[in-house]
């Protein structure tokens, strides 16, 4: 399940062969969603994930996620660890169902993940989640996930700016 982006184009570079661990690992906060199958990342959508740690294991091999999911308002608190299927070249994790992800673009500040979720009744939903150290993407970003959402099918009015809704601990 190879991406091929030119994804983010300036800016973001493609991150799938050479994922730096040193920038990688570390403190990250959601800031956008995007996803096909819109209810998954609305409200108390169970793929509407509020990002907290990212850390890099084995050489990358193993990437551990912690992160917050809200069910019936209340934030809940995940551990999670996606270890990568060398051949396919995405990082597989159960959360929601099987997950099948992959950092589809690097900047010092900013990390934007592509995942292909199959939900526990074979529901296929395509999920863009973009990462920060900060709290807000540029409007040339904006627009660069607008492009690349489309490019994966998913509409440009099923993009979440979620860093405002994120009242979750830290």
């Amino acid at each position: 399940m190879q991406l091929l982006l030119l994804a983010f184009a300036v800016g973001l570079v493609s991150a799938h062969d050479h994922i730096d661990p040193s920038e990688v690992s570390g403190d990250w906060h959601t800031i956008s969603l995007a996803a096909d199958n819109f209810e998954k990342i609305d409200g108390n959508g169970p793929l509407q994930i509020y990002l907290r740690h990212l850390e890099c294991k084995e050489e990358c091999k193993k990437l551990a996620l912690r992160f917050y999911a809200k069910a019936n308002g209340q934030c809940q608190e995940f551990n999670r660890v996606g270890v990568l299927d060398e051949e396919k070249g995405v990082y597989v994790a159960e959360y929601a169902g099987k997950n099948f992800f992959e950092i589809i673009a690097q900047k010092d500040d900013v990390l934007a993940f592509f995942n292909h979720n199959i939900d526990e009744e074979g529901k296929e939903t395509n999920v863009i989640t973009v990462v920060g150290k900060r709290d807000s993407l540029t409007e040339e970003e904006k627009q660069k996930l607008v492009k690349v959402a489309e490019e994966k099918g998913i509409p440009k009015e099923n993009i979440r700016h979620v860093a405002e809704t994120d009242t979750c601990p830290e």
